[in-house]
């Protein structure tokens, strides 16, 4: 299991506040790391008390976990998490990501979870 999260920065604010381009984002997601969607892309216009902090989030529901981001147009921030229980390919995640929101200004953080699971291991029971 494979958790990545993409941190990126510098971000054209115009870019960000584009939902019709956050929406493809999402929903191209899947297809590039060889997963299958298995939910509509859900994408919320988010409010909040300080208009700093105003932005989008949204996810999608993939066969092995899910996909999402978090946009704010005000400091040129976007924040992606993948979570897999398969591999898939980080660098072109990575990439896709960079294309898409225009900086190569990025900060990665790569976790293998669960390493104790059954499901990876076949050597450790389930307890009941």
């Amino acid at each position: 299991m494979i958790h990545v999260m993409i941190d990126l920065f510098g971000c054209n604010p115009k870019v960000l506040a584009n939902e019709a381009l956050l929406r493809r984002v999402l929903d191209e997601y899947p297809t590039r790391i060889g997963m299958e969607k298995v939910s509509p892309v859900e994408l919320r216009d988010i409010k909040t008390s300080n208009p700093l902090d105003d932005g989008f989030s949204g996810f999608v529901i993939i066969a092995t976990s899910h996909v999402s981001l978090h946009a704010w147009p005000p400091y040129g921030m976007v924040n992606i998490d993948i979570f897999s229980c398969e591999d898939f390919d980080v660098i072109d995640t990575i990439t896709f990501a960079q294309l898409m929101f225009q900086t190569d200004d990025v900060e990665v953080h790569v976790v293998e979870r669960a390493l104790r699971s059954p499901r990876l291991s076949p050597k450790l029971t389930l307890r009941r």
